[in-house]
């Protein structure tokens, strides 16, 4: 082979090489002397709300801030700090609010630290949005009385009756599907209603009763931790990749009406719905000395018949100042909330994500509050709170630390908390 041709072989097997080494991801180390950057995408508009974003180091000193711009994206850096340096990180939500008429606004920061946020996390704020609204005109017919009537997950604004010849109206949070079901003419077995495919924010129906199924299969029933006026919400699940799930919990209830206290649930199915499992999230309060709040949030194969306890508990110890928050964990958990709040104006809640310690003592200290809102909010730059402190154990099945924060900061999925495994017990120290 003459020497050209086998320079020109050699090219050509050498540009292939290139090529093919192009195509394959390379992976390169983080440079030690990179500035410390977290990346903030902002999906709220300026109108909704104010946020601000500052890093800190363990002393709580303030090595970076900014204001976000409103829906846009933005980064946070510190030069004098390296990529491999670990910082806390504090969003501030700031929103105002002023009563219809009375020219009074009312100012509320929402703040969350992160403490030892690694560089390179990406913040997404937003709302998950999957649910639908629906205003559902229900009209019932051939019936004398109407006893009873749930319309799961929806708002009752009018309910069917004589006086409106038995009309009603439901304002119904949904994926899709949705349905209800009701005792009527003195009857003792419920009957029910299905709607499918639903996307309108409106649906109208004339339903005679005597056309609808009864329910003759046994509710199944779910034993709560303790009495307590409880909030739940339980659904059958019809698919997770595409958020679709069908609630069989109870109505929605009016801000400011009765709230029930109960220890246990009876869950009733439409009839011939296949699901591929459950999702039960429940909260509600022990008022006996001692008491917590339980929260849990978790899928199921099957209508579980009681809910997990938890094995872990909160102690409260002496904080040096209201710039201090302290607890006692006592036990195994994977997150600790510690929450300081005022009421006033403004309104703050000031709450900290950190690692527990297994039964030991966890200490942290509040960071500077930077000048941009320290001379905009004297009460936040003396850290005045309210007395108490809000305590709050969290402990996921299947996510450590780590991942926890990553699926808080990326808030790309409203069923994380679910699919983890999610139970918690907070209280008031």
């Amino acid at each position: 082979m003459s020497y050209p041709i086998r320079l020109s072989v050699c090219l050509a097997i050498c540009l292939g090489v290139f090529s093919a080494c192009e195509k394959e991801p390379v992976v390169k180390p983080i440079p030690t002397d990179a500035p410390f950057a977290v990346n903030i995408s902002n999906e709220f508009n300026e109108l909704q709300a104010l946020y601000a974003v500052f890093l800190s180091d363990s002393e709580g000193k303030v090595l970076a801030f900014r204001w976000l711009p409103g829906s846009d994206t933005a980064q946070v850096q510190v030069p004098g700090a390296a990529a491999t340096d670990r910082l806390d990180c504090t969003v501030v939500k700031l929103t105002t609010h002023e009563a219809a008429g009375s020219g009074v606004t009312d100012t509320s920061l929402t703040i969350r630290t992160y403490t030892r946020l690694a560089s390179g996390q990406n913040i997404h704020l937003r709302t998950p949005t999957y649910l639908q609204l629906t205003n559902l005109s229900i009209e019932f017919t051939h019936l004398t009385s109407l006893d009873t009537i749930i319309v799961p997950d929806g708002f009752t604004f009018v309910r069917p009756q004589p006086s409106n010849n038995f009309n009603g109206f439901y304002r119904v949070l949904h994926t899709g599907k949705m349905w209800l079901r009701l005792k009527v003419n003195g009857e003792s077995n419920w009957r029910s209603m299905f709607f499918g495919n639903i996307s309108g924010e409106a649906l109208a129906a004339s339903v005679d009763v005597t056309l609808l199924p009864a329910m003759l299969a046994t509710p199944k029933n779910i034993t709560l931790p303790f009495a307590a006026p409880w909030q739940y919400q339980i659904a059958g699940v019809v698919d997770t990749a595409t958020r679709r799930l069908l609630a069989l919990g109870d109505l929605s209830r009016t801000p400011g009406g009765a709230i029930p206290v109960f220890s246990d649930i009876n869950v009733y199915e439409p009839q011939a719905q296949a699901f591929q499992g459950y999702r039960v999230a429940v909260t509600g309060s022990s008022n006996t000395p001692g008491g917590y709040t339980y929260s849990s949030d978790a899928f199921y194969p099957a209508v579980p018949g009681s809910l997990p306890l938890p094995s872990f508990d909160l102690e409260p110890t002496t904080a040096a100042s209201q710039r201090f928050i302290a607890v006692k964990c006592v036990g195994a958990f994977d997150l600790l909330a510690l929450a300081r709040s005022r009421t006033g104006n403004p309104n703050i809640n000031w709450e900290v994500l950190t690692q527990p310690t297994t039964n030991g003592i966890v200490t942290y200290r509040l960071p500077d509050v930077p000048a941009e809102l320290g001379n905009r909010f004297s009460a936040l730059k003396r850290y005045d709170f309210s007395p108490g402190t809000r305590v709050r154990a969290e402990q996921y099945e299947r996510l450590d630390y780590e991942g926890i924060i990553n699926k808080m900061l990326r808030n790309d999925d409203p069923f994380w908390p679910a699919k983890a495994g999610y139970l918690s017990r907070e209280e008031v120290q």
